[in-house]
């Protein structure tokens, strides 16, 4: 059987993460042996089968001086871990792993893969990642985007753009029913890491107007992150601590969601946001703005199955929004185009394009 090693960060919630889990869990592990590497030791916030192995390269409590030290430790102890697994196949996912990866591609035989999970003119904006992603990335043997636009990014090089291939997530096995529910509550619904690039600033200033013309509708934000004290504080200048919730991190998304009246994505970037992917397969009606690199406008035809606004517009975000609560019969005919949408998107569709690509790199190294 041959030997798959995913290399990633860490296996905490992430996008990215969840990508792996649902690869290993549900498909992968029937075909290959899998082991799973991260860099940080942390425990894994997915299950795994056990029959995959959770390897870590760094020490529990490991502590660097700077990011130079970091990657230099990491690599060496991935050197021993490569060694030792001898893999037939390495799959990279996120910045530092891929740098990590690429770095140890003249001490490899087997081939190696990267996949580039967000922006990446946002991911490599940093001049270090820039200069480290021109050097490594032109040396891996294949390449997996999310959007066509993110795969453009890398037309700088001829390899690339003829390696690369686009698969975007597959929707998670609690999201396969595809039918919407018949007893709305008046509430809107966001889910999200609480940082900048999700841009709940813009969520809250934009929701204030909609809240006030429909004082029975509340907003229900679930996630976690640095910037929670912060938008906590807003939502008290904005007279709104009794219309807002924070729901935190919880194990039913699912069944909160689903009987929302909408759920709307604020983003300044992503890459194939699954929380919009999971309330458009629910049936709950969308509102995302038209963030790089493409993820919401791959998924969301504007007005037929949802609603896309420009990046940073507050005005037309509410406005998209006041839209869809007002006018309930427009909003569940969109429901319904978004849920004939997401059938694409099922998990065997998705891990077909993944089996497909792999082999290509297994019957180049001996077979599969």
């Amino acid at each position: 059987m041959k030997h798959i090693v995913f290399f990633t960060l860490s296996m905490k919630r992430g996008g990215a993460e969840g990508v792996i889990a649902r690869l290993t869990e549900e498909y992968l592990r029937h075909h290959y042996k899998v082991t799973i590497v991260t860099c940080m030791n942390c425990p894994a916030e997915y299950p795994l089968d056990p029959t995959v192995e959770l390897v870590y390269l760094d020490e529990e409590g490991a502590v660097y001086q700077n990011m130079g030290e970091r990657f230099l430790k990491r690599r060496k102890r991935l050197s021993v871990v490569l060694d030792k697994l001898a893999p037939d196949l390495l799959i990279s996912f996120l910045p530092e792993p891929n740098f990590l990866a690429m770095s140890m591609k003249g001490k490899c035989s087997f081939p190696m893969i990267i996949s580039v999970r967000n922006d990446p003119a946002r991911e490599y904006r940093n001049k270090i990642y820039y200069l480290l992603m021109r050097l490594f990335y032109p040396k891996a043997d294949g390449y997996v985007f999310q959007t066509a636009d993110a795969g453009r990014y890398f037309s700088f090089s001829k390899h690339i753009a003829s390696a690369m291939t686009i698969i975007p997530n597959p929707l998670g096995r609690d999201y396969l029913n595809l039918q919407k529910s018949e007893n709305r509550e008046p509430k809107i619904v966001h889910v999200g890491r609480m940082d900048r690039q999700k841009n709940q600033v813009l969520l809250l200033k934009a929701c204030k107007p909609v809240l006030e013309a429909h004082p029975e509708y509340k907003l229900e934000m679930y996630g976690d992150g640095a910037l929670r004290g912060e938008l906590e504080n807003l939502v008290a200048e904005l007279g709104l601590k009794e219309r807002v919730a924070f729901g935190g991190i919880v194990k039913d998304l699912k069944e909160r969601m689903e009987d929302a009246s909408c759920f709307v994505l604020s983003s300044d970037y992503e890459g194939m946001p699954n929380a919009l992917m999971e309330a458009m397969a629910l049936g709950v009606p969308v509102v995302s703005t038209d963030c790089p690199c493409g993820g919401p406008a791959y998924l969301i035809e504007d007005g037929v199955c949802g609603r896309l606004v420009p990046v940073g517009a507050q005005e037309a975000l509410s406005r998209a929004l006041d839209e869809l609560v007002a006018d309930r019969g427009a909003a569940e005919e969109m429901a319904e185009h978004a849920i004939d949408r997401m059938r694409e998107f099922y998990p065997e569709n998705i891990y077909q394009k993944w089996h497909e690509y792999i082999r290509r790199f297994l019957a180049d190294s001996g077979g599969i």
